[in-house]
């Protein structure tokens, strides 16, 4: 169930599951099935190790007994194969049945080793009927979408902020227009589609549709999907860089929503963005950016005045962290496309309630930042955690998916944690030497590194004080999470 799990995790990419394996955890995967591998060489050499085999066995059922375990999400693609992989292994014990112990032994043996490849096999097996019930369901979208001739899509894309963009435009544009989004992190193809085929309405005026990929050609096939008339980018840095195969894919991608938005389009962007400024492409006749057209200044906890040529107006708001800023000002410029005063936009953006979750727990303040991470995120957050007054503790694991940008970035965050952080808690092994050089850079030498639960709440009790504030940021053990709620 285990590599049925992962597969899914990583949306049956292969580029996303065989970079798991660069990872501290993958690595322990693979370690496990080698000692096996080294136990059945001996074993064929006649030496007695059924027992150590045995005691194997049972520390890894005591480990699971331990833990809970892990299952895919419920789908109709998990459940199929699920029975499939089920019938597999089912026949094969059956057949164990009629042989003599020792052979089933080495069988057994062999098998346990080779269960991810035999799992990975069969989910790649289907894929080309995956691919044809995915290509099915994609049609059918595109079909609907064309017959919805007064509906205006608004595509937002980007390496981080899609989500919260798309929250703060919604609440924006709700009252005023029958606005349907797609919720949470559906942003694939099959999420797109399956919510135009199943919420979107004839009554609805706009769909604000979140687009993630991750190769050049996804954003494409999303537009081809949606027909996006207003396009959005949040801002591109080397999130998924190991999947993309260089930053000038990223770029190329992450463009290709404002590539597909009409002559008559409007294409909105995060001017603050080196790597969009550096490569916009002014073919798109109404363009605008976010920096030239709409600016802020004086920003504040609460308030900043947005600013164009025709002068500024002072906006109050209830977001937490100015870092989320540029996203509220592209859903602000989208707002005045449509029409909107800015009294009106006054209005609904007192009603964003977003940006980080802060909750007291006893004697300190909890952070949480564990929806999702990247460079520019884990940056903006350590620098709202540098405006808080006592000690400060973050915990977060290192980045995946980064490729050849990996050590660079981890010194980078590593600086950035020697230089706001008195603890820092790490929970995985990936990049300790790049965030403890980067963290020594800076004086500070109070790193651990550990993804115990248990370890890590007794060391930051032993650590906190009464003023202490804490960072959890991105997918830190749950088990942790729960101590904090």
């Amino acid at each position: 169930m285990f590599w049925e799990y992962l597969w899914q995790l990583k949306n049956y990419h292969i580029g996303r599951f065989l970079a798991h394996f660069s990872t501290s955890k993958g690595k322990k995967l693979i370690i496990n099935p080698l000692i096996k591998i080294i136990i059945l060489s001996l074993t064929l050499l006649e030496f007695n190790l059924f027992y150590l085999l045995l005691l194997i066995y049972l520390i890894e059922s005591l480990d699971i007994i331990r833990k809970k375990i892990i299952l895919p999400q419920k789908t109709s693609k998990t459940i199929f194969l699920s029975l499939l992989i089920f019938f597999i292994f089912t026949s094969f014990i059956l057949f164990l049945i009629n042989i003599d112990p020792f052979s089933a032994f080495l069988l057994i043996l062999i098998f346990d080793i080779l269960t991810p490849v035999i799992v990975s096999l069969i989910i790649l097996l289907f894929q080309p009927i995956t691919v044809l019930l995915r290509n099915r369901i994609i049609k059918k979208a595109i079909k609907k979408r064309k017959t919805l001739n007064n509906l205006l899509v608004i595509g937002i894309t980007g390496s981080y902020g899609k989500s919260s963009t798309k929250e703060y435009l919604k609440t924006i544009l709700e009252n005023d227009f029958k606005v349907i989004a797609t919720t949470k992190n559906e942003n694939s193809e099959i999420g797109i589609s399956r919510c135009i085929l199943n919420e979107v309405r004839e009554d609805h005026e706009i769909f604000i549709c979140e687009m993630g990929a991750y190769n050049r050609g996804g954003i494409k096939l999303l537009t081809k999907i949606a027909m996006p008339k207003i396009g959005v980018l949040t801002g591109i840095n080397n999130q998924h860089l190991a999947t993309f195969g260089s930053q000038e894919n990223i770029i190329k991608a992450k463009f290709e929503l404002i590539d597909a938005l009409p002559p008559e389009g409007l294409a909105v962007l995060n001017w603050s963005n080196n790597y969009i400024k550096e490569n916009f492409n002014s073919k798109i006749a109404n363009i605008k950016y976010c920096g030239d057209d709409l600016w802020v200044e004086e920003v504040k906890d609460d308030s900043f005045k947005l600013c164009s040529p025709k002068g500024c107006d002072e906006i109050k708001h209830k977001i937490k962290g100015s870092f989320n800023i540029p996203n509220l000002l592209a859903a602000i410029a989208v707002a005045k496309k449509l029409g909107m005063t800015i009294e009106e936009i006054q209005d609904r953006v007192l009603k964003i309630e977003g940006g980080l979750n802060i909750k007291k727990n006893g004697e300190f303040d909890i952070i949480d930042a564990t929806y999702s991470s990247n460079f520019n995120g884990i940056i903006s957050h350590l620098n709202y955690l540098k405006k808080w007054k006592g000690s400060k503790i973050i915990v977060m694991p290192c980045l995946i998916e980064l490729g050849k940008d990996a050590k660079t970035t981890h010194y980078e965050i590593g600086r950035k944690i020697g230089e706001v952080c008195d603890l820092a808690v790490i929970t995985t092994n990936d990049y300790k030497k790049e965030i403890l050089r980067g963290a020594n850079y800076c004086g500070m030498k109070n790193i651990i590194f550990t993804d115990d639960a248990e370890k890590i709440y007794n060391q930051i009790k032993l650590y906190s004080k009464n003023d202490s504030v804490i960072l959890l940021e991105s997918r830190v053990p749950n088990k942790l999470i729960k101590k904090y709620e």
